[in-house]
């Protein structure tokens, strides 16, 4: 009796220190990563600290009940930031005039055949064929001068419906033979084409794109917010835990902690230009991007700020749009302001690049000139 006392008093010890991660993750959005680190990196650990104290509350609701209530206050105190992650609508009201809205980080349309599989790029051109979307957003888009070699541009203008197009780009080498960047492709007139002023020194961009819709007009942001490239460790970090070689493993840990914590601060200030520009529009305003970040972040939070996020609104789940490293995180959006009625959210379950598309239907509220 004695030992299943003390082993219950060391469960519920570990039990306080779960259900403290699970609310001060729920916090780390408030705090700009340049000022202080630590919650960002427990903004990260939001969902597995939920999954925790979720199972922590179940099994003190059989094993000791009174014990339940601390897992139970904690998922309460973390209510706001567990509707930021998780979306529990199906519910589909799409019109026919509604705007189908798509972002889509297609991985240099698999330019190094990281799939494995060289008909992956016109896959991926198939798939936007298939959709048909009014806007599409794309980020790593890779685009080539030589007809010859990987001519993308031309080819998304001819299978597609959606032929205007704003592509800029980070990198342009080889004599404009290998171009990196990103592309918005509507099939409404472009009035208006801008880049955000972006550090790119890390191939980060983002554009704005003014269009002229039967609805009135609108501002489409197309972001791309900076990666810490975490999955070209992957090889290595998978070869070190098979050896078993600690030395390497905690050189991995401090390897990635420092990228993290350099990608924390760059989002944190990428976002907040980005926020100044989407306040200064003229035009209701659309969001889509790959953040490289979670909902528990400062960045999302600062980009999106009052606007609509299309996956909670309509979505169901938890969203999860990245299926490369480290799978399960949702870090692709569409957002809207609330000049907007978000109809439909899905998000297709292709793999053909280590992203999900994220498609959004929705409808401006009254025409706007």
């Amino acid at each position: 009796m004695k030992g299943r006392t003390f082993v219950r008093k060391v469960l519920f010890a570990v039990n306080i220190i779960f259900a403290i991660g699970l609310v001060s993750s729920s916090l780390a959005h408030l705090v700009d990563p340049n000022t202080f680190l630590v919650p960002s990196f427990l903004g990260l650990a939001f969902l597995p600290f939920l999954a925790i104290n979720s199972i922590a509350f179940i099994f003190w609701l059989f094993a000791k009940f009174r014990n339940s209530w601390l897992s139970l206050a904690a998922m309460l105190l973390a209510l706001p930031s567990i509707t930021t992650h998780l979306a529990f609508s199906n519910a589909a009201e799409s019109t026919s005039s509604d705007i189908k809205v798509m972002s889509y980080n297609v991985r240099l349309f698999d330019l190094y055949n990281w799939s494995s599989n060289k008909k992956t790029r016109n896959l991926i051109l198939d798939y936007f064929t298939q959709e048909d979307a009014d806007i599409i957003c794309i980020q790593e888009f890779f685009n080539s001068n030589d007809n010859s070699y990987f001519n993308t541009l031309d080819s998304m203008l001819k299978v597609q419906n959606a032929k205007n197009v704003h592509d800029e780009y980070t990198a342009i080498l080889h004599k404009g033979r290998s171009k990196f960047g990103i592309a918005t492709f509507s099939k409404f007139p472009i009035k208006n084409r801008q880049i955000v002023q972006l550090d790119t020194s890390g191939n980060n961009i983002a554009i704005f794109t003014d269009i002229e819709t039967d609805q009135g007009m609108l501002r489409v942001f197309n972001v791309h917010l900076a990666s810490v490239h975490l999955s070209s460790m992957e090889k290595d970090i998978n070869e070190h835990i098979e050896k078993s070689d600690q030395s390497k493993q905690w050189n991995d840990v401090k390897v990635m902690s420092r990228k993290l914590a350099g990608g924390f601060k760059k989002r944190a200030n990428q976002a907040k230009v980005i926020r100044s520009y989407i306040e200064q529009s003229p035009y209701p305003v659309i969001i889509c991007g790959d953040f490289n970040d979670t909902p528990s972040s400062f960045a999302y939070h600062t980009i999106r700020n009052d606007f609509q996020d299309a996956f909670l609104t309509k979505g169901s789940g938890l969203g999860a749009s990245y299926i490369g490293f480290i799978p399960s995180l949702r870090i692709d959006y569409v957002m809207c302001d609330s000049n907007f009625t978000i109809n439909q959210f899905t998000q297709s379950n292709v793999k053909l690049s280590d992203h999900k598309p994220a498609i959004a239907q929705i409808s401006l509220k009254a025409k706007t000139n």
